[in-house]
């Protein structure tokens, strides 16, 4: 027969390595991922989110030059300062649009939206390009995650003392959705309409 002590020992042991076992194992499962690293001036263009994001951003360019989009297109005369003088949109051949562009300006400046969309129809990127009558020139980059969050937003100008351009910009100035419908609206601006090869207002 097993000594009673023994046995007890043996079990006691068991049980601890039961739980010991499934104490780890409940910490595996539970195990959070490794956190993103932050993105800032020294690493955003080797992020693996914004590569992403750029490569996209040249699989559309390319389908623009090859002409596989669909691309409308209405010009403004200028009425209004920052109203659109140019409306350029391309749908895909699913109906979703991948490219809007815009162009608008004042009396002592001017700027040029460039939209892109993933397949999804969800804004990824916009570059804001333009100047001011003092000579700066402004290159300003917006990287959006799927979710619509803003990965790396980026001010600079390439030329020039600088102007009153926003260095956060404000979502309600960008197409981030009803995309389509901002293009058809209607314009405080009078339409310059092409027809048989004469413009006609």
């Amino acid at each position: 027969m097993l000594d009673k002590n023994k046995l007890a020992a043996a079990v006691l042991l068991l049980s601890s390595m039961i739980t010991s076992a499934g104490v780890h194992a409940s910490q595996s499962s539970f195990q959070q991922p490794a956190p993103v690293a932050p993105v800032d001036a020294a690493n955003w263009k080797n992020d693996a989110r914004i590569q992403a994001i750029r490569k996209m951003v040249d699989a559309v360019n390319a389908a623009l030059t090859r002409r596989h989009y669909k691309i409308s297109q209405r010009k403004f005369e200028f009425c209004e300062p920052y109203k659109d003088t140019l409306r350029r949109i391309a749908v895909d051949r699913n109906g979703i649009v991948r490219s809007y562009v815009t162009e608008a300006g004042s009396e002592d400046s001017a700027l040029k939206w460039e939209y892109y969309y993933d397949e999804s129809g969800r804004l990824r990127f916009v570059f804001i390009s333009g100047g001011a009558v003092n000579e700066s020139q402004l290159e300003h980059r917006i990287y959006f995650a799927e979710d619509g969050k803003r990965i790396w937003e980026e001010h600079k100008y390439v030329k020039g003392p600088g102007y009153t351009f926003p260095e956060i910009w404000p979502d309600e100035d960008l197409k981030k959705t009803k995309v389509a419908r901002a293009f058809s609206a209607t314009s405080a601006c009078p339409e310059i309409l092409v027809r048989h090869g004469r413009k006609r207002r």
